[in-house]
């Protein structure tokens, strides 16, 4: 039996590549450790490091999380008090910032401000290194940033960022991803079981699907490269690998994705500018995520996709 045998697209089974994502996870201890980026050449794609500021005049501070959010209010807001201490913290959580245009790094003394007291530990994640290094020189920011560069598909890099995250050497009990311009609820966040993946409220409130026998709807990107195509090409190769290959990880994501929808046609999508992924659940998702990428799936209906997978086993669940 095919997973999707009530949609009138034919299903093309195709041998998958030899090397997956299952014999990478099944190989050595092997895990991306954290350096330090040359800021004389190119930042090595997919490698995560530090990048910090060379010039003289920046006046480098490498002290404490308090000491570093503190200089910066201070640059901004001379002569105000220091920030309070928060009620809360994030030690064990990697908070991954994803910048959706180069031009965005401007935003990174603001979004220190906002999040570095709650997460010691803050990725910053997109295009373009050598703009960074420019706006570091230029706002001569004295404080290591923790840099990664990401692909060049805005479809494509929040997934990719996360997953490059989860294949360093660390200790994190999870990965939580923003876009730029996102702002959490601290207080929500607190409140919510770390154990469970979690994405933004709007899932619930507006439940937007696509069909697969529809070559347009109403979002826009569901015709385009990483919409239906896309999506079929993964879907098919996960029956593939359910069916051919016996894989115990294909077959439980499709039964828990259908017992979730109880459609075999159908695809929701949303906007995804946060989502949170525990640890435990990192193995399953590198494996889709391998897959999304292969088929360069858009992000937008990727995480859908393995939200609803994960949600069966109640492991996945909303913050508003």
């Amino acid at each position: 039996m095919l997973y999707v045998s009530q949609s009138r697209d034919a299903v093309i089974l195709v041998q998958p590549d030899p090397l997956d994502v299952q014999d990478e996870l099944r190989s050595t201890n092997q895990c991306l450790t954290l350096g330090k980026h040359s800021w004389k050449y190119n930042v090595k794609y997919g490698r995560p490091g530090l990048l910090i500021n060379p010039s003289k005049d920046s006046d480098v501070l490498r002290g404490s999380t308090t000491d570093i959010v503190n200089r910066i209010y201070h640059n901004m807001c001379p002569g105000h008090q220091t920030l309070p201490n928060v009620q809360f913290t994030f030690p064990d959580i990697l908070l991954i910032v994803e910048f959706t245009e180069p031009a965005y790094y401007n935003a990174i003394p603001y979004l220190e401000l906002l999040y570095r007291r709650y997460f010691p530990n803050i990725l910053y994640c997109g295009l373009e290194p050598e703009t960074l290094k420019e706006q570091i020189v230029a706002e001569k920011l004295g404080f290591p940033i923790y840099y990664l560069q990401a692909l060049n598909d805005t479809w494509q890099t929040k997934y990719e960022c996360i997953q490059h995250a989860m294949k360093m050497c660390d200790n994190f009990t999870g990965y939580l991803l923003i876009g730029d311009d996102t702002l959490i609820n601290m207080t929500n966040f607190e409140r919510t079981p770390k154990y469970k993946a979690m994405v933004g409220d709007e899932f619930v409130r507006s439940r937007l699907f696509v069909i697969t026998t529809h070559f347009q709807y109403s979002w826009p990107c569901w015709g385009l490269e990483g919409g239906r195509s896309a999506m079929l090409g993964v879907l098919n190769e996960l029956a593939f690998k359910a069916n051919r290959d016996n894989d115990h990880l294909a077959q439980q994501f499709l039964r828990n994705y259908y017992s979730f929808v109880n459609h075999s046609n159908i695809f929701y999508f949303m906007a995804i500018d946060f989502l949170y992924v525990p640890k435990r659940l990192s193995s399953i998702f590198l494996y889709m995520t391998s897959l999304f990428l292969k088929y360069k799936a858009s992000v937008e209906v990727a995480i859908p996709f393995f939200v609803c997978a994960c949600n069966t086993q109640r492991t996945c669940t909303l913050l508003e």
